[in-house]
C-alpha cells in the first residue's frame, strides 16, 4: 500500500486532520438535529443560524481538498520529468532504491562480473534515466532485460548465454559516462561489450546555457509545508512552476544549437576517450541514440544531431543504432510514461528492445568456441 511509503509525520497529520473533519461534521449535524427537534408549538421556531451554511460550505471544501490529497497519497504512483515532486520522489524510494545492487545500480544482479566468462557474453548497458527505467515499475519491463530475453531465446545449442547488466543513473551526461567507463575499466571490469544508450540531452554538461535552463526550472523550491510535505498540493505547485518556467526558459532550442557549436566538440572528445579506453582493454563499444519522445515527427528539431552522432560513429568504426526513425513511425502509439514525464513507458521499452536485438546486437549470442 502506497501509504506505507509515506513518512510517519505525514500519516499522523493526515489522521489528525481526519479526526478534526469528522468531529466538525458531527458537531454541525448535532446542531441541526437539535434545532429540528424543537417542538412545533414553540412561539418562535428556531431557524438554522445564518453562519451554519457558510461553515458547512467551508467544511465541504476542506473535505474535498483532503480527499484529493489522500487520493494522491494512496493511489498515485508515478514520476515527473525532473523528479521534482513528492509523488516522484516516493516512486524512486519504492521502485529504485530498494533494488540497487552492491555496485549501487538498479540491477537484478547482486554484482557485476570483472572477467569475461567462457560460456557467457557480458554486456554493460550504460546511460541516464532512460536506461535506469524512470517510470518503469518492474525491472523486467526495461529494454535491457527485454533485450537479454530476446537474444537468449534465439540461442542455439552450444551458444553462449547473453547477460546484460544495467548501469543507468538519473541525470548522467556524456562526460560522466566517460568517467564511469574509465573507472570501471581501471578497477578491472572487463565486459565483452559496452552499449552506451546516448540520450540527446547528454550534451548538457558541455553547454552552460542548457544547465542554466534546467536550474531555472528547478529553482525556487517551495518552503511552505503545504507545497513541500504533501502529494496533491506539491504536484499542483510543480505544474504551476513548470507553466511559469515555460514562459521564460528556452531549453530545447539551446540544446539543439549545442550540436552546431563548441559543446559538440566536447561530446566528441568524451566519446573518443571512451572508445579509446574500451579498445585498450579489448572491450567493444556500441551506441544507441535515443530521441526526445515528446516532439517526434516532421518538425523534430534534433534530426541533425542524430546525423552527426551517426557520422561520428561511422568515422570511428563504432557500431550504432539510431532509434529516431523507428520510434517516429510509432509516435502515435503512446510512448511516454505520462503527460508530465516524457521518459519511455513499457511499450516504448519493448519496441527499443526489439530494435536493439534485431539491429545492434543481431550477432549475439556467440558460439561458445568464439573469443575464448
Amino acid at each position: 500500500m502506497l501509504l506505507f511509503w509515506c513518512s510517519s509525520t505525514y500519516l499522523l497529520i493526515m489522521a489528525v486532520l481526519a479526526a478534526i473533519l469528522i468531529s466538525w461534521l458531527r458537531w454541525m449535524l448535532r446542531r441541526i438535529v437539535r434545532i429540528r427537534r424543537q417542538p412545533a408549538s414553540a412561539t418562535v421556531r428556531s431557524a438554522l443560524p445564518f453562519w451554519l451554511k457558510p461553515l458547512f460550505a467551508v467544511w465541504s471544501l476542506l473535505s474535498i481538498l483532503y480527499l484529493l490529497e489522500l487520493g494522491f497519497a494512496m493511489f498515485v504512483d508515478t514520476t515527473d520529468a525532473f523528479n521534482a515532486t513528492q509523488v516522484s520522489a516516493r516512486w524512486f524510494r519504492r521502485h529504485v532504491e530498494p533494488f540497487r545492487n552492491s555496485e549501487g545500480f538498479r540491477d537484478r544482479h547482486a554484482s557485476f562480473p570483472k572477467q569475461p566468462g567462457h560460456s557467457v557474453t557480458n554486456v554493460f548497458m550504460i546511460g541516464d534515466s532512460f536506461t535506469i527505467g524512470q517510470g518503469i515499475n518492474e525491472m523486467n519491463d526495461r529494454f535491457s532485460e527485454r533485450t537479454e530475453v530476446i537474444l537468449n531465446n534465439r540461442a542455439r545449442p552450444g551458444d553462449k548465454t547473453v547477460t546484460i547488466y544495467n548501469l543507468g543513473e538519473f541525470g548522467w551526461e556524456v562526460s560522466v559516462m566517460e568517467g564511469i567507463v574509465r573507472a570501471a575499466l581501471a578497477q578491472g571490469y572487463r565486459p565483452d561489450m559496452i552499449v552506451y544508450i546516448y540520450m540527446l540531452n547528454d550534451i548538457e554538461g558541455y553547454d552552460p546555457r542548457t544547465e542554466a535552463s534546467i536550474k531555472v526550472i528547478q529553482q525556487d523550491r517551495p518552503s511552505f509545508f503545504l507545497w513541500t510535505d504533501t502529494y496533491f498540493f506539491n504536484w499542483m505547485h510543480f505544474l504551476w512552476r513548470q507553466h511559469q518556467a515555460s514562459r521564460t526558459v528556452d531549453y530545447f532550442p539551446h540544446l539543439a544549437d549545442s550540436y552546431r557549436e563548441a559543446p559538440w566538440v566536447g561530446v566528441q572528445k568524451s566519446l573518443l576517450a571512451m572508445h579509446a579506453g574500451c579498445q585498450q582493454h579489448d572491450v567493444e563499444l556500441r551506441m544507441v541514440f535515443f530521441p526526445f519522445l515528446h516532439n517526434l515527427g516532421a518538425n523534430y528539431e534534433f534530426r541533425h544531431a542524430h546525423r552527426q552522432l551517426a557520422d561520428f560513429c561511422s568515422d570511428q568504426n563504432i557500431r550504432c543504432l539510431d532509434l529516431e526513425p523507428i520510434l517516429t513511425r510509432r509516435k502515435d502509439e503512446g510512448l511516454t510514461v505520462s503527460r508530465y514525464d516524457n521518459h519511455p513507458n513499457e511499450r516504448c521499452h519493448a519496441l527499443v528492445a526489439d530494435a536493439i536485438a534485431d539491429l545492434l546486437l543481431d550477432d549475439l549470442p556467440l558460439p561458445a568456441t568464439q573469443n575464448e
